[in-house]
């Protein structure tokens, strides 16, 4: 796929089991995805990171494909569905999600799928630019 193309998956489905609830959003998205990210300071966790490295973009013009999506907890109603209709939408030349719990966020990362689930109450924004991908928890999580 082409560098940059962010995949924004609003139907549910089966998928790998969510994570548990532990710590803020963010934080677990990047323990689950194997990303390393900044030491907290003492707010909500924030980072950012590219899909590809320096040496991938520069020397060898590379590509990669990030996808995020949403599907609710399951058993889900209707309502749930509604809820979450609009979360991830395009945005510029990427896509982003304003997450509020209780999710099942899916991030494909560098060749996996990745599946956090998000409590009831706790609040993010993840947004896909081109290879870059950037994960805020917000303030109430």
């Amino acid at each position: 796929m082409a560098a940059g193309m962010a995949l924004c998956a609003l139907a549910g489905g089966a998928g790998a089991a969510p994570q548990a609830t532990t710590g803020d959003f963010c934080a677990r998205l990047a323990a689950d995805s194997g990303i390393d990210r900044p030491a907290a300071t003492g707010g909500p966790t924030q980072w950012t990171v590219n899909a590809l490295n320096f040496g991938q973009r520069v020397l060898f013009g590379g590509s990669a494909a990030t996808g995020i999506g949403v599907s609710p907890v399951e058993p889900a109603t209707a309502a749930d569905y509604a809820r979450i209709e609009d979360m991830c939408l395009p945005d510029g030349k990427g896509a982003i999600c304003r997450l509020v719990g209780p999710v099942r966020f899916k991030f494909i990362w560098k060749g996996r799928k990745i599946v956090t689930a998000m409590a009831p109450g706790e609040r993010a924004t993840v947004s896909v630019v081109s290879t870059r991908t950037t994960c805020r928890t917000e303030a109430g999580s």
